[in-house]
């Protein structure tokens, strides 16, 4: 099972449900006890597809800024 939400820069990510963390690529590491979960897939290629569907919905894959950590 694997949890989709997103990190403070606006990238939407997944990981595996049972993970405690994830890091951005922009940086910040998200503690995933306390980030919003916005939907939940059964496989890792389901919510990549979210993730996709999600970026190109919003921000078209543009404006990404490092997180000022």
């Amino acid at each position: 099972m694997f949890v989709v939400f997103r990190c403070s820069c606006g990238r939407h990510l997944y990981a595996p449900l049972d993970a405690k963390t994830r890091t951005c690529p922009c940086g910040k590491r998200t503690l995933l006890g306390k980030a919003r979960v916005l939907a939940q897939a059964e496989d890792a290629y389901a919510a990549g597809e979210m993730v996709r569907k999600l970026q190109l919905g919003e921000h078209g894959m543009t404006g990404f800024k490092p997180a000022r950590l």
